[in-house]
């Protein structure tokens, strides 16, 4: 806690009471004034209280994960170049193109539907 809150909840609570104290003393017949002094001192240490006492606002971190799981059955084919018969390499994930190594040609990967 820091000096500032300490400092400010100490007043409020000090103003509170003596606003109470206040409040009492005005019900003795001829002293109303003092309803207006207590009141006003109870409403000055609100603030301040409320500055001491609210929480300080705490950082969440989350970690978030993603995994896939595919839907049918998974079956490993091997990716031939059409023009020269080549295997290409293994792509990349989020690769749209994949070159073939030996005859230069860019191949479009197309991902069909499982239905």
């Amino acid at each position: 806690m820091s000096a500032k809150k300490f400092l400010s909840g100490a007043l409020g609570l000090f103003l509170i009471g003596l606003g109470a104290i206040f409040i009492i003393a005005s019900t003795v017949p001829g002293k109303s004034y003092r309803l207006m002094i207590g009141v006003a001192l109870s409403a000055l240490s609100l603030p301040l209280l409320y500055f001491a006492f609210k929480p300080t606002p705490k950082i969440v971190k989350y970690e978030v994960k993603v995994s896939w799981d595919p839907s049918g059955k998974l079956a490993v084919e091997e990716l031939r170049c059409p023009k020269c018969g080549a295997t290409l390499p293994p792509p990349k994930p989020g690769d749209e193109y994949v070159k073939c190594q030996y005859c230069g040609a860019v191949i479009k990967l197309v991902e069909e539907p499982i239905w």
